[in-house]
């Protein structure tokens, strides 16, 4: 009996760690279009309202080239605020800052309001992917949370 107990003690343990509940995931698309269409109609006024400076600094060249890069972005921003799980007004968006690295990874650096959310829902670290290909760009989003959803 008691090493059925053990052995079942082990399984659940085992089995919060293969499935934890403190996980959380966020995904969007965007068509590279639309933020190219937005930064010909809206030009800088647009750019600097949704991203910060090093995420401009990043997508640098041809016209395509720079819609897709920010494009990325963009989905990373919203796939980050599906994780964040704002219950009033999303948080700025360039308190949400896709941070690329030299050797080419990127990484989610948040600030103000997403900060707070985050603090809030107990998140200890995010990972962040995206992707461009065939006029869309694409994010994922994951966090841990140090606790279990309630």
């Amino acid at each position: 009996m008691f090493s059925q107990q053990v052995a079942e003690s082990a399984l659940e343990a085992t089995a919060g760690a293969l499935c934890p509940t403190n996980l959380r995931v966020g995904a969007d698309l965007v068509e590279v279009e639309q933020v190219a269409s937005s930064m010909a109609r809206f030009g800088d006024r647009y750019v600097r309202r949704v991203y910060t400076d090093h995420e401009v600094s990043c997508c640098r060249g041809e016209p395509s080239v720079v819609a897709a890069g920010l494009a990325g972005r963009f989905a990373a921003k919203e796939a980050a605020i599906k994780v964040l799980r704002p219950s009033d007004a999303r948080p700025d968006w360039r308190s949400i800052e896709v941070r690329r690295h030299p050797t080419g990874w990127c990484e989610l650096r948040l600030t103000g309001e997403a900060k707070r959310l985050s603090d809030e829902a107990g998140i200890r670290s995010m990972a962040v992917s995206l992707s461009h290909e065939a006029g869309l760009a694409g994010a994922v989003v994951v966090a841990m949370c140090d606790r279990p959803e309630t």
